[in-house]
């Protein structure tokens, strides 16, 4: 699902409190009966303390994380966290980001509006 680097790089995207250092680490083992397991573990160290966790899941191995931090008292914003979140997992499902229109395209929409009501 995630490189190690894109899991980082989604870890840095969500934290939103003061300044932080973070570990995402991946983990792929095998069990006995065969199947591959992969477990995601991300800790933000602030201050000398360690919010870390586990989880099969990338998403949700951040969101404790962060959950953890915000019930300590670190003013962080989990509502950011959430979007941030949000936007890569729909960018995995492939949904299309809602960004504002460039300038191109608001010049060709202009465009095309003045000539129909000129």
């Amino acid at each position: 699902m995630f490189t190690a680097l894109q899991f980082s790089q989604l870890a840095a995207a969500a934290w939103s409190g003061p300044v932080a250092g973070h570990v995402a680490a991946i983990s792929y083992n095998v069990t006995p009966c065969g199947h591959a397991v992969a477990r995601f573990s991300i800790s933000y160290h602030l201050g000398g303390v360690c919010y870390l966790q586990l989880s099969p899941c990338p998403f949700a191995a951040i969101a404790a994380a962060v959950a953890q931090a915000a019930a300590a008292g670190v003013p962080v914003c989990r509502r950011h966290a959430r979007a941030a979140l949000a936007r890569a997992a729909a960018a995995l499902c492939g949904v299309r980001a809602l960004v504002r229109p460039g300038f191109a395209c608001r010049a060709r929409a202009r465009r095309v509006a003045h000539r129909l009501h000129a």
